[in-house]
């Protein structure tokens, strides 16, 4: 069905925004996750009075792998913020994990937002009626109701979504391309005290914010156009995931005896 492949397409695309943002991507003047309204958590405050973790006495290249190594490490972590891409600001809340599992929302402005689950090679999207209006149309919103769009990480219009997920991808993409990095001076990052280390190209400065007591995990990603924060270092993904009921098989709406039903 060529209007669920659109909005398939329509959804990676966003996605993609917000992959190519999370690797650098933010504001240095004001909070990452300030629309997110997520405490600071008990283990952050434990952080924040742990002992020093040897960070500010350590070259900028030697801090960045380390919180390379501490993200991958945490096994699991919560992203959330604005990133810019060549669409406009994308608002992004993932929790996502080293073995490629993730759920949350993506969302832009004119375009709308969706919900993502990932457990596996499995996958589901539930696009909002926002989204359906530009990228699907009032038939193909009217058939997926307020269900989700399930299919497979395998699917090429969703693989940008099944990068984003992957934990591991994310943090070895921090730690590559980073050449120039310069030591700056301390600031606060959810209750965390975190030193900087700023990288200027052609694309514009970034800035990574790196915890300088317990492990030295990143904390703040941000550049020009928005930023995101890393926050419940180690907690699971959840993992419950939407049942047949829930959803509709992206491949059946495909097979051409759907597609008079919806076009």
């Amino acid at each position: 069905m060529r209007t669920a492949v659109a909005g398939a397409a329509a959804a990676a695309a966003l996605a993609a925004g917000c992959g190519s943002g999370s690797g650098g991507s933010g504001n240095t003047g004001s909070p990452a996750a300030s629309g997110t309204g997520s405490p600071v958590s008990a283990s952050a405050a434990a952080a924040s009075a742990a002992a020093d973790n040897g960070v500010a006495g350590q070259s900028a290249d030697q801090v960045l792998q380390r919180a390379v190594q501490a993200l991958k490490d945490a096994g699991a972590v919560r992203a959330a913020g604005t990133v810019g891409s060549e669409g406009g600001q994308i608002t992004m809340d993932l929790r996502l994990d080293t073995t490629g599992d993730c759920t949350g929302t993506l969302s832009q402005g004119g375009v709308g937002s969706f919900q993502v689950v990932k457990s596996g090679q499995q996958l589901w999207v539930k696009p909002d009626q926002e989204f359906w209006q530009t990228h699907g149309g009032p038939a193909m919103a009217q058939l997926v109701g307020d269900r989700y769009l399930k299919t497979t990480s395998d699917n090429p219009d969703f693989g940008e979504i099944g990068s984003l997920c992957d934990l591991t991808a994310l943090a070895d993409q921090l730690g590559t391309g980073k050449s120039g990095l310069a030591k700056g001076g301390e600031e606060n990052v959810q209750g965390r005290p975190a030193l900087t280390l700023t990288n200027t190209s052609s694309t514009g400065t970034g800035t990574l914010y790196v915890a300088t007591t317990g492990e030295p995990v990143p904390l703040k990603l941000a550049k020009d156009t928005g930023a995101v924060e890393f926050s419940d270092f180690g907690t699971p993904v959840p993992s419950a995931t939407p049942g047949p009921d829930q959803s509709l098989d992206l491949d059946q709406l495909q097979q051409p005896s759907s597609s008079t039903s919806v076009v």
